[in-house]
């Protein structure tokens, strides 16, 4: 089911750039079209990469772990990179939007493949401990020491990537981006959009207060989308556009965004430090030989 998500551009993952440390363990679960949200930016955005940039930052990662598990006398294949879109991280922030999923799979999600398929299998445990730098004996994770390094490879080449890089809170770019959606729901402009929303869906039939209780209807717990749930959706989406609620409600997490970094300003500059910082340092490992 496609859940309410007041931060998704920081759900992928809360790193700056974390690179192939945080590729996907399943299936992708996007509609198969792009989403109506996918050509709509946020101010937040610009403290994560691109698509391209987050490519060479897996290339580099993956480079500097090779490297330090031959180091270690293990021959290591990293995962291939994978090209991952920033505007994606925005779908479902603002509920349904898409006709055609709608009609096709109600609330629930766009299936991604077999997961079984998709899904690599673990290491086996030496390459394992290498990686992570931790090993796991009857009283738990433990340091591996000896010559692995702290944290393992990964461990290694992260603390290469940030070089020079600010210290960042990673919490504190997720809580902000949480809070500035949480105020653009209680602007009175979305709620006024709300209310509209919400008396076009009661001329079609349906009784709900805000788009995310139409989402979130314990109804729609199933394994598959029943006649209702569809028809509840396709009347979601089509009073979504009939009272503007998309774009009313983007202009407001624009607007509580913006407010957001400039209380902020310090922050925003060392996040962007830290971008720039890891970026720099990517490059040069991928132009050394």
């Amino acid at each position: 089911m496609i859940r309410r998500r007041f931060a998704a551009l920081v759900l992928a993952c809360l790193t700056v750039g974390a690179g192939a440390a945080c590729e996907p363990s399943g299936p992708a679960q996007q509609p198969a079209a792009p989403s109506p949200v996918a050509t709509m930016r946020l101010p937040l955005d610009r403290l994560f990469p691109s698509g391209d940039e987050d490519l060479l930052l897996q290339r580099a990662e993956a480079k500097l772990v090779v490297a330090c598990m031959r180091r270690l006398g293990i021959s290591y294949r990293p995962p291939e990179p994978h090209h991952t879109d920033p505007a994606a991280t925005h779908d479902g922030l603002y509920g349904l939007v898409e006709h055609d999923q709608a009609h096709r799979l109600g609330y629930h999600a766009a299936p991604g493949g077999d997961a079984a398929e998709d899904k690599a299998p673990p290491p086996p445990e030496r390459t394992a401990v290498a990686l992570s730098g931790t090993r796991f004996g009857t009283d738990g994770p433990e340091p591996a020491g000896g010559r692995i390094p702290e944290g393992g490879c990964l461990g290694e080449a992260n603390r290469r990537l940030t070089e020079g890089a600010p210290p960042i809170d990673e919490t504190l770019l997720y809580d902000m981006a949480l809070r500035a959606g949480q105020q653009a729901e209680q602007d009175a402009r979305v709620q006024a959009a709300f209310r509209a929303w919400s008396t076009c869906m009661a001329g079609k039939g349906f009784t709900y207060a805000d788009p995310w209780q139409a989402n979130d209807d314990p109804k729609w717990s199933t394994d598959h989308p029943s006649d209702v749930e569809r028809r509840t959706a396709v009347a979601d989406v089509a009073c979504k556009d009939s009272t503007d609620l998309v774009t009313i409600w983007q202009a407001a997490m624009v607007e509580h965004q913006q407010r957001t970094i400039a209380t902020h300003s310090a922050d925003m500059k060392r996040y962007e430090q830290a971008k720039s910082a890891r970026l720099a340092n990517g490059r040069r490992v991928l132009a050394t030989g």
